[in-house]
């Protein structure tokens, strides 16, 4: 139930994260287009990059480089060039975890009104559901920062662990909640019915789109930068593929061109 709403939430904004695709990086907005294929690990002092075939690169403050297992000496400027690129990862590591919390945030807000709706906003276990929410936010922030500042980007394991949270703990207590509140659910159909008003399937869609509305500018706003910002790291690692030869065959960050039909 929560996966419709949750990419209703991006799709309709026409904004696509890690949040929702697992098998790569990828944030792509009206104006921008952004992706990796690689699994990228970015923390306050190294980056690593990984493929099908194991670790790719790795770079440790302030000038250890190894591409493919060897290690490259590396001059002044190759240094500095690769410094600013860790440094850049990391911030844009760190507004993409913020990105897909968002989106997540919205996606079980979202389902919290929908049942609010259903049961009515004084049910017992809206509370619960709502503080479930906010736990799964938390969770998942520890998890992705357990070890102090540490990032992925193109890392399908956090979107298998948030699915895997809400399909063993949420969505059970949606069940129960659904089974405990029939006969509400059933009164204020009733009720709807009976008075000519909307059905409580609609109201709950309207209320849900509400959100979307509200919150949606924010979020659109917060992938435009971070798109903006990776199309910037794209151009910084075309001047390190000029300067450091050996990563020239590893398109880690790729920009695309946004087609306007």
């Amino acid at each position: 139930m929560w996966k419709p709403i949750a990419l209703s939430t991006l799709i309709g904004l026409g904004i696509s994260t890690q949040a929702m695709a697992h098998d790569s990086f990828h944030v792509d907005t009206n104006d921008c287009n952004v992706s990796t294929d690689y699994a990228i690990e970015v923390g306050p002092d190294f980056f690593t990059v990984d493929g099908e075939d194991g670790k790719l690169v790795t770079f440790q403050l302030p000038n250890q480089l190894s591409v493919d297992g060897e290690l490259l000496p590396l001059n002044s400027q190759q240094e500095q060039l690769l410094q600013e690129y860790r440094q850049q990862l990391h911030i844009a590591g760190r507004d993409t975890l913020v990105l897909t919390l968002e989106a997540v945030d919205i996606a079980m807000d979202g389902l919290s009104i929908a049942i609010s709706t259903l049961a009515g906003p004084d049910h017992p276990d809206i509370l619960e559901l709502q503080q479930f929410s906010a736990d799964l936010i938390q969770r998942t922030e520890d998890r992705l920062n357990r070890e102090g500042e540490i990032y992925q980007l193109g890392n399908e394991e956090m979107g298998n662990y948030i699915e895997k949270t809400i399909s063993e703990e949420f969505e059970p207590r949606i069940e129960r909640l659904a089974m405990e509140s029939a006969g509400t659910i059933a009164w204020h159909a009733f009720k709807a019915a009976f008075t000519g008003g909307d059905s409580i399937e609609e109201q709950a869609t309207e209320e849900a789109e509400r959100l979307l509305e509200q919150r949606g500018k924010s979020i659109e706003q917060s992938a435009n930068r971070l798109c903006t910002q990776l199309e910037s790291i794209d151009r910084l690692e075309s001047d390190l593929h000029q300067q450091v030869p050996e990563l020239s065959h590893y398109d880690i960050v790729k920009a695309g061109l946004v087609v306007i039909n």
